[in-house]
């Protein structure tokens, strides 16, 4: 499989981790994931109606997903409705669901990833993590 990378700089890699961190919050994606299959806008009452999420935080996290314009909206009266903007993130929520159907026992079962995506276990423990990231103390 050959795929095209942008060149790998400082600018480039803290956009792909905003991008991840944008995704990688559980309700951002449950939202995100409501969109995309919807096929058509939706307005926050009707994401809250899906997602069993309060509106406040619908709307905070809408706000998030537009700022990364991974999301579009438009004002109708009174009611902005709000759709996927960009395929391709639909396309790489795709991909990892190919690499959670492969992996998702390993996934799960990461000890240095947490949710909220710091190395917690490691600082916690005084280790300093092996440059292939993996720990000492690995049972």
């Amino acid at each position: 499989m050959s795929t095209r990378l942008l060149q790998s700089n400082e600018d480039v890699n803290d956009a792909r981790a905003t991008i991840f961190r944008a995704l990688g919050d559980p309700n951002r994606l449950r939202i995100f994931q409501t969109l995309a299959e919807a096929g058509e806008p939706l307005n926050v009452t009707t994401i809250c109606d899906r997602t069993e999420l309060e509106a406040n935080l619908v709307s905070h996290h809408l706000q998030c997903l537009k700022n990364c314009q991974l999301v579009d909206s438009e004002r109708d009266g009174r009611q902005k409705f709000y759709e996927v903007s960009r395929s391709e993130a639909v396309e790489m929520v795709a991909l990892a669901d190919e690499c959670i159907r492969q992996n998702i026992e390993s996934i799960l079962g990461c000890d240095i990833v947490t949710q909220s995506g710091d190395i917690t276990r490691i600082e916690d423990s005084g280790q300093q993590p092996e440059p292939d990231g993996s720990s000492d103390n690995d049972d």
